[in-house]
């Protein structure tokens, strides 16, 4: 159906346009119908000159952006980037060469360090505490002498 409305607009254009022409040869002057189309061509013709001018400049900018600027910010950063991770990693590399973790120890550990101070008369592993008591000096106001009343 909308087909049809459209095909019997475009007859009636296309019948009126030639209608006008020969009427415009007739009388050997422009008539306001060719004047207005004459206009609104030279207008629309101006716009699709100014739009392609803007897409050709649009599209120059963006292929340079994309082509050359990309290239060169991305090789910045990278540039960037890799010289703080060299900065961290010699940083981190510092704390790790003085820290306790890598140190190696001189030879023994605190639990046998402590084992052989043990052994050496403060006490033995296998002591009681009772055995522990009797063999302390016992004095004045220690809990273990009995205090006669005289």
């Amino acid at each position: 159906m909308e087909s049809i409305f459209i095909f019997a607009i475009s007859g009636t254009a296309i019948a009126t346009l030639i209608a006008a022409k020969s009427l415009e040869v007739k009388i050997r002057r422009p008539l306001f119908i060719f004047r207005w189309i004459m206009k609104s061509d030279k207008l629309i013709r101006d716009w699709h000159h100014k739009t392609l001018e803007f897409y050709s400049g649009g599209k120059e900018k963006v292929s340079f952006f994309f082509t050359r600027q990309i290239k060169i910010h991305s090789k910045n950063t990278f540039n960037k980037l890799v010289a703080f991770l060299k900065e961290k990693r010699e940083q981190y590399e510092n704390n790790m060469r003085n820290s306790k973790l890598l140190k190696k120890p001189d030879g023994i550990s605190e639990f046998f360090k402590n084992m052989s101070d043990i052994e050496k008369g403060n006490g033995s592993i296998d002591e009681t505490f009772e055995d522990a008591c009797q063999n302390d000096v016992v004095g004045p106001g220690s809990q273990n002498v009995e205090e006669r009343v005289k």
